[in-house]
């Protein structure tokens, strides 16, 4: 998974842009100056970022970083700060993210924090090399964060404003804190102080931040790899122990010694190292050795991806050697290996090009492979240019994702355009048929509208004059009645017949509403909906507020009717059954729905036998077929609230209601 991390994304973009075989795709180049532009852009990028070192993370088991936490809401904001030990001139200063848990995951990089240097460790008088204010600080997304510096400092502090919530507590963790001075990483084993520390044994403590571990891996360019792996020893047990040992020119102050792990077939997740070793050196030829370095590893078994740095601290040597005690054990195999040794001193590595006198079960042996300048796998490269081409990396590919999404886009567009291009050039005969057909469908669609606009104006015009007049005789018929002191039963019945006509046709507007086209907005329907409730509301105090955005939106014919029918058999329950003196109804957008509320003061909904509203059957019938969320309350105390979401690609892109 790693190594698919590592290439292959970008090498199959860069393949497919590359390699345009499609005669449309040629076509469609010719044309489009701006293609063309991000192709070239595209292909630059590609071979800039091919000469980067890769990003890939490799989690590492122990020593994963540093962990901090403001303690409580009035305590001081944590920091970390690091003694260098004398002022230097700092030039770069990179803060490496901590490894993710897993892919999805976002880090705990700090989101806002400041970041000074100064001589003196109060920070009474310092220079701010960056403070993110009220704006977060962007998450680097596994690339080192870069930050320049021109100021000559002893100390540098990082403090941390804001971090992130997890488990109730404001966190935010690194994995190294590096400090480049004039090429050199001058923040290898510093004095570190810190505020606020969420230290675990073995796994998170200041330390962490700067023993040049961190789930990058390896110092290493992007040349090829070397054929000679390094050097590696198989023993036949575990007592026995192998020893290299280097004589340098003369005696010097070392600064640190760093020891690269050997690489198993140059894979990409496994490594060998010894499990212990001890460093030992002595100030003169023929002198008396002295341990001054003492390691095993804190987890047996686990492989190391990242280089162990070994502090010196200004220790004066002429020889060192370096004897691993334990072997690394794979199979039935048991070996001692590493793949380069460094020994830095002012700067430069003295063990470069040396050779390394190697010592086992008494014999020994001159290798050269631990000092040619590559590890297992690659050329090795000062941690500097290393972690600066890192973040470049990242930078770079971050421009490549959005470019790749544009030429993607722009690459479809032009396609397309020339597809229809080279389609009315080749021959306009074939498209005669298409235009035919599409001609026909689209006059069967007219007439459709016609036939719905013919059947809507028979409707009003014909059932609607017959209802009105039936209407009209019940009314004098029972006038006549009263007038005439006739039988009550009649004036009844005639009482009846008039509001039944009279509903009816109010009915039958509502049908030639829905079958009406042009009014088929949320907009048309809020209208409708006001038309209603005053004629329905005529006796009630009631509001109808229209808070949605998309009133422009259109809806289809099933969702307008039965969105529409909803709201009127919502408004009829609370004429038949609420008692109430005042109704609030409102519409408004959330998120990608469109809701509907209807809430009365009344004495709420009749219920059944097991306690529940009977009078909202038809309700849910109408949410399910939209596909919505319903949601009722309804109690004698506090009346009947009614509330309707229903996403808008329900109501506007015709799905099959019924």
């Amino acid at each position: 998974m790693a190594l698919a991390a590592c290439w292959l994304p970008s090498q199959v973009e860069a393949a497919a842009i590359a390699q345009v075989t499609n005669p449309i795709a040629r076509i469609a180049r010719l044309f489009n100056s701006q293609l063309v532009k991000v192709e070239d852009r595209v292909t630059w990028l590609d071979s800039q970022v091919s000469s980067y070192s890769k990003h890939c993370e490799y989690p590492l088991k122990t020593g994963l970083g540093y962990r901090g936490a403001r303690a409580n809401n009035g305590s001081a904001d944590p920091s970390i700060t690091l003694d260098l030990g004398r002022e230097l001139p700092i030039d770069q200063i990179f803060l490496v993210p901590s490894q993710r848990e897993f892919l999805e995951d976002s880090g705990i990089f700090p989101k806002r924090f400041t970041l000074e240097v100064s001589k003196r460790a109060d920070f009474i008088q310092s220079t701010v090399i960056y403070k993110s204010g009220r704006i977060p600080h962007p998450q680097p997304d596994g690339s080192p964060a870069l930050f320049t510096c021109r100021n000559s400092a002893r100390y540098v502090k990082l403090t941390v404003q804001e971090g992130h919530m997890k488990e109730a507590q404001d966190l935010f963790g690194l994995a190294e804190f590096v400090v480049i001075s004039q090429g050199e990483p001058v923040s290898f084993a510093a004095t570190v102080e810190t505020v606020g520390s969420l230290n675990v044994a073995g796994l998170w403590f200041p330390e962490a931040l700067i023993d040049g571990r961190s789930p990058l891996g390896i110092w290493h360019n992007a040349s090829k790899p070397k054929l000679n792996p390094g050097d590696a020893v198989m023993v036949e047990n575990p007592e026995q122990s192998t020893t290299w040992s280097i004589r340098l020119d003369e005696a010097s102050p070392l600064d640190r010694v760093i020891l690269f792990p050997y690489q198993v077939n140059r894979s990409f997740d496994t490594s060998v190292f010894p499990e212990s070793l001890v460093v030992r050196q002595t100030l003169e030829d023929g002198g008396m050795e002295e341990t001054v370095f003492e390691w095993s590893n804190p987890l047996p078994g686990s492989s190391h991806m990242a280089p162990l740095m070994i502090p010196m601290k200004g220790r004066i040597a002429k020889t060192l050697s370096i004897t691993a005690t334990r072997p690394w054990i794979m199979g039935d195999r048991k070996l001692h290996a590493f793949s380069e040794l460094e020994v830095w001193s002012g700067g430069q590595n003295l063990a470069k090009g040396r050779e390394i006198t190697r010592t086992n079960n008494g014999q020994s042996l001159t290798v050269t492979s631990l000092t040619d300048g590559y590890s297992s796998e690659k050329e090795i490269i000062p941690v500097g240019v290393w972690l600066h081409q890192l973040r470049e990396r990242g930078r770079i590919e971050h421009e490549l994702s959005h470019l790749r999404a544009a030429h993607r886009q722009l690459a479809s567009n032009s396609e397309l355009n020339a597809t229809w291009g080279s389609a009315v050039i080749l021959g306009l005969t074939f498209l005669i048929p298409v235009f035919i057909v599409e001609r026909r469908r689209l006059m069967s669609k007219e007439q459709l509208d016609t036939i719905r606009k013919r059947i809507a104006s028979d409707l009003h015009d014909d059932i609607g004059s017959n209802l009105g007049s039936i209407s009209l005789i019940a009314r004098t018929a029972r006038k006549d009645l009263v007038r005439l002191q006739g039988p009550e039963e009649i004036a009844g019945d005639l009482n009846e017949v008039e509001t039944i006509a009279r509903e009816s046709s109010l009915a039958m507007r509502d049908i030639v509403w829905l079958l009406e086209r042009r009014q088929d907005s949320i907009g048309d329907l809020v209208q409708r909906m006001r038309e209603t409730a005053g004629r329905l509301l005529r006796e009630i105090n009631y509001t109808l507020e229209c808070e949605s955005s998309k009133t422009t939106a259109k809806l289809s014919l099933d969702a307008k009717r039965h969105l529409f029918l909803f709201y009127k058999e919502a408004i009829h329950n609370v004429l038949k059954h609420s008692r109430a003196d005042r109704v609030s109804i409102r519409l408004w957008d959330e998120d990608d729905k469109l809701a509907l509320e209807i809430i009365d003061n009344g004495v709420g909904l009749p219920v059944n036998d097991r306690e529940r509203p009977a009078a909202v059957i038809k309700l849910q019938d109408r949410a399910r077929v939209l596909d919505g969320l319903l949601q009722i309350s309804s109690s004698k105390e506090n009346g009947t609230h009614i509330r309707l979401l229903v996403k808008r690609s329900h109501l506007t892109l015709h799905p099959a209601l019924s």
